[in-house]
């Protein structure tokens, strides 16, 4: 019996370990600040190591990760609806220390923008966000997040057109409170996507 634990976390570690990366990448958006990330793909590593038995085929491991992960985000979300974000003295504190390193006019304008389109993201019903997260921010094609979200591929382009659209309209909506214009032509920013 040993034996046999000893393999099947040996198996595990070589299949779910490469793509731990992802997975807190993927959770720190979802969530939005690093203590959050880290407690459910810690959790989402227990539950599919305890699960480890039900995966079926070794090629279909990230997708399967990704599903517990998101199952684990959408458990937590309805049990804590007020989701924390970093508070106001952690990113002050961030802020400052990055001064240190860059030019703070560099650092504002920068940030400023970011916290716009993070602004507009939120905005976005989860349906759609986590479409277009997994499209843009992780490099999957519609044919993975349709497995991952375990919804028609049609859907997926559906929703990532909505996305696109419902972040357009909220980030003119910013823009127009705002002296600048922000440009965001996301053919230029990421690469083309295959079916």
């Amino acid at each position: 019996m040993e034996l046999k634990q000893k393999v099947s976390s040996q198996a595990f570690k070589k299949l779910a370990y490469p793509h731990m990366k992802l997975l807190y990448n993927v959770a720190l958006k979802y969530t939005g600040n690093v203590f959050d990330a880290e407690d459910i793909v810690q959790e989402t590593y227990l539950m599919a190591f305890n699960k480890f038995h039900q995966l079926k085929e070794p090629s279909s491991c990230k997708p399967w990760l990704l599903r517990i992960l998101r199952n684990n985000f959408l458990k937590n979300c309805q049990k804590n609806k007020n989701q924390q974000r970093l508070s106001e003295t952690d990113y002050i504190e961030f802020l400052q220390n990055q001064i240190k390193q860059k030019d703070a006019e560099e650092i504002l304008v920068g940030k400023s923008a970011i916290n716009m389109l993070q602004t507009a993201i939120d905005k976005l019903p989860l349906k759609y966000r986590e479409v277009l997260m997994l499209y843009y921010m992780d490099d999957m094609l519609y044919k993975e997040i349709a497995n991952i979200l375990e919804i028609p591929m049609g859907t997926v382009m559906s929703r990532l057109t909505r996305a696109r659209e419902g972040l357009k309209k909220s980030l003119l909506k910013q823009m127009s409170h705002k002296e600048k214009i922000l440009n965001i032509n996301f053919k230029q920013t990421y690469p083309k996507h295959g079916v």
